[in-house]
């Protein structure tokens, strides 16, 4: 045992045995300075105004087994008995009192002739009593009787009288036949003045009500406690054995319970007496069990507390049993407390926590317990301390408990701290496994899904099966990495935000974009989102947000539609994603957003997805609710800041969450010219971004266009059809990305206009989403330069080898002269050798202007002047008409010469095809007219045969898709070429055996310089 301990033990024991002695040293002075002798007081010359109320003890007249009056009592033979005392103790001719009688007591008192107002209190007289002040009833309690008619009732109270004389008699008369100890007067009773009487009475009282309400501040504190937590069994006892001590102080002492509850039968009161004492030995008992429980007797607590059933049920029985049980019920206690001490004595041996102030509080308890009980059972008055053995005890306790608590709180403080520690190790190594993760996911599933892409059928059908499992298994381990990694960064507070207004509609859009591609149920996604809504949020986290949302809402519907929705509510924007699916049930959704929950009802996944959404709502100034019924669907709801947008207002960053950095405003478009090179549109909404992209191709020499708008994409294309590449970003206000590029692909295949896609989406599904939309490529920001650059040129590469294949077929349309056409044409020569000598030579000089212009080879991506393409054309209808004279007729209308440039052999395939397929079956009255003329900055040329015509359903098929003309190269070719010119268009009418009608619409170009 520490001596420090020790000492703080002798130290409170003997603070307490002196209180006690000391307190009774006074009391003793007080109250035995006068006492009864022979049934006579003698309280002359006292001034009781200025002294202490006197206690009547000494000896009593008494007569057993009667009630009588004044004049009765003169009669009979009476004995003298110490008061307060037991009348079983009395020794009546060698006889002793019955427990269960009734008797007189009288006693009288001298006092001085003064006409002032004197008061007697009472303590404790069992069963009942009735008190006698010169033969005048001035107080009782119970109505005492000969026999066991009376009616019992024992509690304090205080009677005032005046008398006139100088000896005034006192009888008391007091029955018992229930309480087995016996009866009689058992505490002292005081006579004082008026003020004494009342201070005693009041200071009884306030000992009782101290009392009662410290216990019952300890009991309210900690079952409140206990409730609240559910921590400790032990709490829950010690507020247990506090209410017992209330209950104890409410049914002794001054019996306040009576006071307060008049109405009360005594029985049951009695039993409450008997039952409290028992209840704090018990609950006392089961506190230190649990308390100090390492040090504990398992088979002495087992006894110890089945005895404590035992007596307490037996508490309950008539009084005249369980008052017969006194003596046992209070052995019992000490037997407890006996026993906590020991154990008690062993914490503070083994160095328990606390265990110093336990053995203390329990010696106080102890020392109550022995005055209590010597109370009720002899003369010593409790209510004589002030209440200070209750405020000990409850100090030690909470000095104890305190102890503990910061004992408890210092360990778990360090056991935190290195769970923190530990945590922390564990988030660190979660988010590097998890990023380490990545790479060879990828790599699974990319294998594998080429495996299955394959068209042979070297794979069983169990194969594919399996394999598309092993995709599966992956792509849900893909998406756990992710969560995994936004969860770990949101925990430790490194998710950095780039809060700026955001385009909901166009975010939307990309998501629903890249879940039509992927949904494979019979589920629809409706968008009713509208342009022009912005939030103040993180763009790509928004779209985390309605990713996992509208995920979730596909996963739990089975058939059904989903719904997104978009308004504004007391300045704030409100999304609420609606489903069709299986509903939440009420239980679940309390842990609906706890990180790794999962319910019985959950469709894979793995927890984290909600948690992840709920966290990342909240850090962007929101909130997120849900509403749900079973079996009708679900509808989240999340409320945002509104960011005040207007139309064209570029999007600024929010200084308050990224780092402050110099802004950048581009003025759009930005062009930067470099003639000679390839042109490349650069589409970004953020002029940030831009701004790296344009300084990144300048050095490479790019003819760079940049905007920060889909729709100025289709601006800048009609302007420049010249284009060799367009970048860009998914994530754009009005028309994303995704939308641009659906649009490209109606006028250009992939290899005649690449697209580039830029995101800073990390998810697989925006790649499958970007090239099922038309894209070329996908790179995820922030871009690498080196990578970049060389993307762009692998892509422009391609569209070279494209363009090269276009002029390798108008090459092949220019030396198109079949053999036949040769061998019929230098035939018709030699006929007209013989028969027209001058129309040989015509023949043989168109022929040669024809051969000589459809050689030339070295201008095929230019452009040509109109007049050398209308030369070359009139050559091959020379020819063609010397052969035929009477089968067709030409005809070139142009009111004036047209100086201007167009495409080489962008006419003369039209002719000659109307010639060789509109004019073939015509055996006479062909006729091809060529108009030329100038409209509204264009050059509009019709070619108009009489010829077969085209049927109305192959007509339609040609106006749907020009690609669909089947007459050869030369129309596809210059339907083709045409799309790299601002507004240049071919357009066909015909109506089947009466004619056709094609006419080109090209741009006015006058000088080959103008072009950018």
């Amino acid at each position: 045992m520490k001596k420090h301990s020790l000492k703080i033990v002798i130290l409170t024991i003997v603070l307490i045995i002196c209180v006690i002695v000391l307190n009774t040293w006074l009391d003793q002075e007080k109250t035995t300075q006068r006492e009864a002798v022979n049934g006579v007081l003698d309280l002359r010359g006292y001034d009781f105004s200025q002294g202490e109320p006197v206690e009547l003890d000494g000896e009593w007249a008494f007569v057993p087994g009667q009630l009588l009056d004044s004049i009765e009592f003169e009669k009979v033979p009476s004995y003298f008995v110490q008061v307060p005392s037991l009348w079983t103790s009395y020794d009546l001719d060698g006889e002793n009192v019955p427990k269960y009688t009734s008797g007189t007591y009288r006693l009288k008192i001298k006092i001085d002739h003064k006409e002032e107002i004197l008061g007697l209190k009472t303590s404790n007289i069992r069963m009942s009593n009735a008190m006698y002040l010169d033969g005048q009833l001035i107080g009782q309690s119970g109505s005492p009787a000969e026999d066991a008619s009376y009616t019992p009732h024992n509690i304090p109270y205080v009677s005032y009288f005046i008398s006139d004389n100088r000896e005034i008699e006192l009888l008391i008369h007091v029955a018992n036949f229930e309480y087995a100890s016996g009866g009689g007067i058992l505490g002292s009773i005081y006579i004082g003045d008026q003020d004494s009487i009342g201070k005693l009475r009041e200071s009884s009282i306030v000992y009782d009500w101290v009392t009662i309400a410290a216990f019952l501040t300890m009991f309210i504190y900690f079952l409140g406690s206990y409730l609240h937590a559910r921590i400790g069994l032990e709490q829950l006892y010690f507020s247990l054995f506090c209410f017992s001590n209330v209950l104890y102080a409410f049914s002794h002492g001054e019996k306040v319970f009576l006071a307060l509850f008049p109405a009360t039968p005594y029985e049951l009161f009695e039993r409450v007496q008997s039952s409290s004492s028992i209840l704090i030995g018990f609950f006392i008992l089961l506190y230190f069990q649990h308390a100090l429980k390492p040090f504990t007797h398992r088979r002495i607590f087992r006894t110890l507390s089945i005895m404590g059933l035992l007596l307490f049920g037996s508490a309950l029985l008539p009084v005249h049993i369980n008052s017969q049980l006194q003596g046992v019920y209070s052995a019992y206690i000490f037997i407890v407390l006996v026993y906590i001490i020991y154990i008690q004595v062993i914490a503070i041996y083994k160095r328990s926590v606390g265990a110093t102030y336990l053995i203390l509080s329990s010696f106080t308890i102890f020392i109550y317990f022995i005055v209590g009980t010597l109370n009720v059972m002899m003369d010593i008055k409790l209510n004589a301390l002030p209440p200070l053995l209750p405020f000990i005890c409850l100090t030690l306790l909470a000095l104890f408990i305190s102890h503990r608590f910061t004992k408890s709180f210092l360990k778990k403080d360090e056991l935190s701290s290195a769970l923190l520690h530990v945590d922390q190790l564990k988030n660190e190594f979660i988010a590097k496994t998890s990023h380490e993760f990545r790479t060879p996911l990828h790599g699974i599933i990319a294998i594998s899904q080429s495996m299955l892409d394959k068209e042979d059928a070297s794979l069983t059908n169990d194969q594919k099966e399996k394999m598309m499992l092993v995709v599966h298994i992956a792509q849900r381990l893909s998406l756990l990495v992710n969560d995994i990694l936004d969860f770990s960064k949101l925990k430790v507070g490194e998710l950095k935000l780039n809060i700026a207004p955001v385009d909901l509609f166009a975010t939307t859009h990309v998501v629903v974009e890249t879940f039509s591609y992927l949904i494979d149920k019979d589920v629809t996604i409706i968008n009713h989102m509208k342009r022009g809504q912005f939030v103040l949020a993180d763009e790509e986290r928004i779209r985390q947000i309605l990713y996992n949302l509208i995920e979730n809402a596909i996963k739990y519907t089975h058939q059904g539609k989903i719904e997104i929705n978009c308004f504004e509510r007391d300045g704030k924007v409100v999304i609420q994603i609606s489903d069709t699916g299986i509903g939440i049930p009420p239980e679940n959704m309390e842990k609906l957003y706890d990180p790794f929950q999962q319910f019985e009802n959950s469709v894979g996944g793995t927890g984290l997805g909600l948690s992840v959404t709920k966290e990342l709502v909240q850090i962007q100034n929101g909130e997120i609710t849900v509403d749900s019924i079973v079996g009708k669907g679900t509808t989240f709801t999340i409320t945002l800041p509104r960011a005040d947008v207007k139309e064209g207002e570029e999007k600024r960053e929010n200084p308050m969450y990224v780092s402050q950095r110099r802004p950048i405003h581009l003025s759009i478009p930005y062009i930067a010219k470099n003639k000679g090179k390839q042109k490349v549109i650069i589409a970004d909404d953020d002029h940030i971004n831009l701004k790296v992209l344009i300084d990144t191709l300048t050095q490479e020499g790019y003819f760079i266009i940049a905007v920060d708008s889909g729709k100025a994409v289709f601006d800048q294309i009609k302007k420049h059809p010249d284009v060799d590449l367009v970048i860009l970003d998914i994530m754009m206000p009005g028309l994303s990305g995704y939308e641009v590029c659906q649009q490209l692909r109606k006028a250009y295949p992939l290899s005649e206009l690449p697209v580039l896609m830029l995101t800073a989406a990390i998810r697989g599904e925006d790649m499958v989403a970007a090239f099922r939309s038309g894209a070329n490529d996908f790179l995820h920001k922030p871009l690498d330069a080196s990578e970049l650059k060389t993307r762009i040129r692998n892509l422009i590469l391609m569209k070279e080898s494209a363009e090269a294949a276009t002029n390798m077929e108008v090459a092949f349309l220019q030396a198109q002269i079949k053999p036949h056409f040769i061998y019929n044409v230098l035939n018709s020569i030699l006929s007209l050798s013989y028969l027209d000598l001058d129309k040989a030579r015509t023949m043989i000089t168109d022929f040669a202007h024809f051969l000589r212009g459809s050689f030339s080879f070295e201008n095929t991506s230019s452009l040509v002047p109109l007049a050398k393409e209308l030369s070359l054309i009139q050559s091959y209808v020379n020819i063609q008409m010397t052969r035929f004279p009477e089968q067709m007729e030409f005809e070139l209308q142009m009111e004036e010469p047209i100086h201007c440039f167009i495409p080489p052999l962008l006419l003369q395939p039209l002719v000659e095809n109307a010639i060789i397929h509109g004019l073939k079956e015509k055996k006479a009255g062909g006729k091809v007219t060529l108009k030329v003329k100038e409209e509204n900055g264009m050059v509009v040329c019709q070619v108009i045969d009489n010829g077969r015509g085209i049927s109305a359903e192959r007509l339609h098929d040609h106006r749907k898709d020009v690609h669909l003309m089947e007459q050869g190269v030369g129309l596809h070719n210059i339907a083709k070429r045409l799309k790299y010119y601002e507004e240049a268009s071919i357009h066909f009418e015909s109506e089947e055996n009466k004619g056709t009608t094609v006419e080109v619409k090209f741009p006015f170009i006058h000088d080959m310089n103008s072009l950018g």
